[in-house]
């Protein structure tokens, strides 16, 4: 099963119309985002798109993997220098800028948290009434 196609348009539908410039910069990071987030998974033991039970649930888990590369390629439109804090003041000119710990001037960023919230959880049965054979 081949992992979900994430366009431009899905960005501009999360956040605002892209320009011209914007669109083909967010379409080179598209890519580098989804490979980040592939290499992240398959660290996690996700080498491809995960089957549910149901089409509502993967249609869900879909939707969840678009949605956050969107996130990511717009929060690198969103600041691709990378600053954490910019502040500017008139009188008595002063300038401050402090750079975000976890991000670097023009590299995306996929948090811990984004690439665990597209791990499926296994249930695991447990209860007053399992019985479990061949074990000692």
């Amino acid at each position: 099963m081949a992992w979900p196609n994430v366009t431009a348009d899905d960005i501009a539908d999360r956040w605002r119309p892209l320009t011209a410039a914007e669109a083909v910069v967010a379409a080179a990071r598209i890519e580098d985002a989804g490979a980040q987030l592939r290499t992240a998974l398959r660290l996690r033991g996700i080498h491809q798109p995960p089957t549910f039970a149901t089409a509502e649930e993967f249609a869900d888990w879909e939707r969840r993997y678009v949605s956050t590369i969107a996130d990511v390629v717009a929060r690198f439109l969103k600041n691709t220098d990378g600053w954490a804090e910019e502040r500017e003041q008139i009188d008595d000119w002063s300038l401050t800028r402090r750079r975000a710990r976890e991000s670097e001037e023009g590299v995306l960023f996929i948090s811990d948290s984004e690439a665990d919230a597209l791990v499926p959880l296994v249930k695991r049965r447990t209860g007053a009434f399992t019985i479990r054979l061949g074990q000692s």
